[in-house]
């Protein structure tokens, strides 16, 4: 099994309040947001990374979902507090689809509509 991999840009700044009066950034909000609700979910987890810049600065937050051989779904604008939900479903749904590929119409609304770009699986290596 492959290991899928949230990406959260923890430098991101939007022009949310709550992080600001934590004393954090909006994409740090958003990952300690993200990291609490998969410490107390049952199901199979994935992998949460930190990053230091995704370079979609102007789109804060922005999180990318990638494993090998799967899509690349990369998500921005996202709200640090509203969206952790959505994109907590969304892991669920990613790590199940085979090739990452969750249908649409089943996609949290988040999802639907912050979706950035939509990569394709990298070539495997000889």
């Amino acid at each position: 099994m492959s290991q899928e991999t949230l990406l959260v840009c923890i430098l991101c700044r939007s022009s949310q309040t709550e992080a600001r009066q934590a004393g954090l950034s909006e994409g740090q909000f958003l990952f300690n947001q993200l990291q609490d609700g998969l410490e107390t979910s049952s199901e199979a987890c994935i992998r949460l990374q930190p990053v230091r810049c995704m370079g979609a600065c102007d789109r804060a937050c922005v999180v990318a979902f990638t494993a090998p051989n799967k899509l690349t779904f990369i998500l921005s604008q996202l709200s640090p507090s509203n969206s952790v939900s959505d994109l907590l479903e969304f892991s669920r749904q990613y790590i199940t689809a085979s090739d990452g590929k969750a249908p649409y119409k089943d996609r949290p609304a988040t999802v639907k509509q912050n979706i950035h770009a939509v990569l394709p699986p990298l070539p495997n290596q000889p």
